[in-house]
């Protein structure tokens, strides 16, 4: 069997865990060493799966870019014979790989396969004249995506199949409506949808739920960033009524199987989770059609109370998110939510301190507020890693 790569940091972690079972007598040094040759900490391997990646990412834009290219010479048949031999032929060498490797390699050619499947759809209908700037073709593109990852049980096609469906929910919610506050509503919409997919996984699947809850901290923080702008547009749609109602159905799945226990043990945990990802959707929701007067060269009292409200929002939930992700071990999580804090430290310190600084004098606030996040992050880092022991 191939060693399961894992970083150095990981690998130090579980020496120092096999040392302390072998001292508490739960196993020998025989059983210690051969759990520890099933792992490799090699860095060369991150370099390894970045280049599979890439190549593979390259390979699935060139060939939509050959189907988008319309060759003039070959007619729509061939064109559509051409591709379609290629997806076919990527999923059998996936597949053949799959039986024979684990990791990257495999993993890099379901990506070509999903590429190809997406070119399938893409030169159909072209075919048949259906416009290719319509959010249905990403939308099939994306079902095809997700049944493939299903069927294969591969964590690769489906990091695709969820960026394809989140591109598409938002771009039929732009196209519905002319709200960018609907489309950031939907994102919370889809951030609900994707947390109850995540726990729905955790018994039978955790694999999955790994790619399926970073997708729900990513949409939840990107809706709210969105939702803190104003808009007086905003206007509930069939969009949000339709999301709406399929997060319903999840959550009601979620209680009625019952979810499973977090890393900690005690029972319950995940349907705290689902509650506060459902207060995230309300707080947004409340923003959203929120719209006090006054402009922002020249805010009113209600408009800067309003801006307090979603800055505090945004706070609470990256750090909620922080606080699971360390408390459940949660792979993914923790460095989203402390990425998007920094963002949007970034962004807001900009609009605030633009006005009144200039120059040099600029730099030093904002790398003042930088550093004083950065030390804010590390010390809540830890002191969340040991009240969670």
């Amino acid at each position: 069997m191939d060693a399961v790569h894992i970083s150095p940091k990981r690998l130090a972690w579980l020496r120092g865990e096999l040392a302390a079972w072998q001292a508490a007598g739960l196993i020998d040094g025989d059983t210690a060493a051969g759990i520890e040759a099933r792992y490799d900490g090699s860095r060369r391997f991150a370099l390894e799966r970045l280049a599979l990646v890439l190549g593979a990412a390259f390979v699935g834009v060139g060939l939509l870019w050959a189907v988008a290219a319309n060759y003039e010479e070959l007619s729509p048949t061939v064109r559509l014979a051409g591709i379609v031999v290629i997806w076919l032929t990527a999923v059998a060498v996936a597949e053949l790989l799959a039986s024979r490797f684990s990791g990257a390699l495999p993993a890099a050619v379901q990506v070509i396969a999903v590429a190809a499947g997406g070119g399938v759809v893409f030169q159909a209908a072209q075919n048949l004249h259906v416009p290719a700037g319509s959010p249905e073709l990403l939308g099939a593109w994306a079902g095809g995506a997700l049944a493939y990852a299903y069927a294969t049980r591969g964590r690769a096609p489906l990091v695709v199949a969820v960026g394809l469906g989140v591109g598409w929910y938002a771009w039929w919610a732009a196209d519905n409506t002319g709200s960018y506050g609907v489309v950031a509503c939907a994102m919370l919409v889809a951030a609900v949808f994707a947390t109850a997919l995540a726990l729905l996984h955790e018994r039978r699947t955790p694999a999955f739920a790994t790619v399926w809850r970073p997708a729900g901290v990513l949409l939840s923080l990107v809706g709210l960033y969105l939702v803190a702008i104003p808009d007086g547009s905003f206007d509930a749609t069939g969009v949000l009524w339709s999301g709406a109602v399929a997060v319903a159905v999840l959550v009601a799945a979620v209680a009625w199987f019952g979810a499973p226990r977090g890393a900690e043990g005690r029972p319950g945990f995940a349907r705290g989770e689902v509650a506060a990802i459902l207060g995230i959707l309300g707080g947004g929701l409340l923003l959203a059609v929120w719209n006090p007067d006054g402009s922002m060269a020249s805010p009113s009292g209600e408009a800067l109370v309003r801006a307090v409200a979603g800055i505090v929002g945004y706070v609470l939930a990256a750090a909620w998110f922080a606080v699971l992700g360390t408390a459940r071990a949660l792979p993914g999580v923790v460095p989203l939510a402390t990425g998007a804090l920094v963002v949007f430290v970034t962004t807001q310190s900009f609009a605030i301190f633009a006005p009144l600084f200039s120059g040099a004098a600029l730099f030093l606030v904002l790398g003042a507020v930088f550093l004083g996040t950065g030390v804010l992050a590390h010390r809540g880092r830890r002191l969340i890693t040991e009240v969670s022991r």
